[in-house]
């Protein structure tokens, strides 16, 4: 089994979890930021068998794409006087994944499921 940490764009979120809702596969969101626009993150933890591995990295590849961010530079821009020659276009987006074996894993149940299956 294979621990899969991606962080990603916020906005991508809801695509990748359909996609992965879609092949069988569950994932846990983190709110986080960072980066250089100090933008909203998402930090999503995804266990994968490691046979399924290859298909949970394309379909992170798939929903989480680079865009094109337009932002203020230049000491007039932080002192409020903003010039359309001071806006300059910086690519963010796409993703970061780390991918991790995991020694063992265990899922919780509620008591009463484990009740209910004796």
């Amino acid at each position: 089994m294979k621990l899969v940490i991606a962080v990603i764009q916020n906005q991508d979120t809801d695509a990748l979890f359909r996609s992965l809702a879609e092949e069988g596969l569950r994932a846990t969101r983190v709110a986080s930021s960072g980066g250089y626009l100090r933008s909203a993150n998402a930090t999503v933890f995804i266990g994968v068998e490691a046979d399924r591995l290859q298909r949970c990295l394309e379909i992170v590849q798939r929903t989480c794409q680079q865009r094109v961010h337009r932002v203020p530079t230049g000491a007039m821009a932080e002192m409020g006087d903003l010039d359309l020659e001071s806006i300059t276009p910086v690519q963010q987006g796409g993703g970061v994944l780390f991918v991790m074996p995991v020694e063992r894993f265990v899922q919780i149940t509620p008591a009463l499921a484990l009740e209910q299956s004796r």
